[in-house]
């Protein structure tokens, strides 16, 4: 009888703790949208931004005047809450090509970008490059691994939890349709890097998914995409969990995330109260801006 009481009460405890997570979730909503402004944007392109751990500097990619060539890397730095004005890398990292979709690791020793660099086609044939924080410097960038790049195709949009035991990004290889870019999955043995294989439905639609995003702790999935009706022109941001190894319970980010125009670009501020995303909506300073949206109380 005694040991029937105790188990009840366990149970009734647990019941409490999981409503008042619950209720704790609920209680936030995202909303305070702003433009993240001139030090961040331009008249021109500002996309897909990327943070190391503080959360006090920022990497992104610009098509501006000013830059190197065409699409470039720039950052920034949080200084008395204000982001300063953006700074744009020298050389290794940008050339007079493209750089573009820049993933920085937390620690901020490694930098992942895409670049058609090494060829003379246009931005839609890039490849996955690395360099190595050295110092105060970054290495000459590198392709990173020949399994992640596609001849004649894009690859881009380079997404790691903190572990360093997946990569996730978008690519236009086969089973992608021509124009199309699709989210692939690698994981890190022994031996290296596996071959990427598409995720599968829910993620993938066999239309337009790209720019993925993961969350550190790998299990919530943040991406832009072209599902919808039969005549949609623009792009949506799209979240999925991972729940017993498989990524599921698509949900459309709608409210403050969501326009009539591109949304897309999606990424967390390192604790998690800001959301970071770039659109072509009314109200920007340049083709596309840099936006962000805070965790608020309901």
């Amino acid at each position: 009888m005694m040991r029937c009481q105790i188990s009840v009460f366990v149970l009734i405890v647990i019941m409490i703790l999981f409503s008042c997570q619950t209720q704790e979730i609920e209680q936030y909503e995202w909303g305070h949208l702003r433009n993240l402004g001139p030090n961040i944007n331009s008249r021109g392109k500002d996309e897909h931004v990327t943070f190391i751990q503080d959360g006090k500097t920022v990497y992104f990619a610009s098509i501006r005047e000013g830059g190197m060539g065409n699409y470039d890397i720039y950052l920034s730095r949080m200084k008395n809450g204000v982001w300063t004005p953006a700074e744009l890398l020298p050389p290794p990292i940008n050339t007079q090509r493209d750089e573009f979709d820049v993933f920085v690791t937390f620690d901020g020793k490694m930098m992942f970008f895409a670049s058609n660099r090494d060829n003379q086609d246009g931005y839609w044939n890039c490849d996955i490059y690395v360099s190595f924080r050295e110092g105060k410097e970054w290495s000459e960038p590198k392709i990173f691994d020949e399994k992640f790049n596609t001849p004649e195709k894009p690859d881009w949009g380079v997404a790691i939890p903190n572990d360093f035991k997946t990569i996730i990004f978008s690519s236009g290889r086969k089973p992608a349709e021509e124009g199309m870019v699709q989210i692939f999955q690698s994981y890190r043995k022994k031996n290296g890097w596996t071959d990427p294989e598409p995720i599968v439905w829910p993620v993938n639609t066999g239309g337009w998914e790209a720019t993925p995003y993961l969350t550190p702790d790998g299990k919530t999935l943040y991406l832009n995409s072209g599902r919808g009706e039969n005549d949609k022109k623009d792009v949506d941001i799209w979240k999925f969990e991972l729940v017993n190894g498989k990524w599921t319970n698509p949900r459309l980010m709608d409210g403050p995330f969501q326009s009539d125009k591109h949304d897309y670009d999606p990424c967390l501020s390192p604790d998690g109260s800001k959301f970071y995303f770039t659109s072509n909506r009314e109200g920007g300073l340049g083709d596309s801006d840099i936006w962000v949206a805070e965790r608020v109380r309901k």
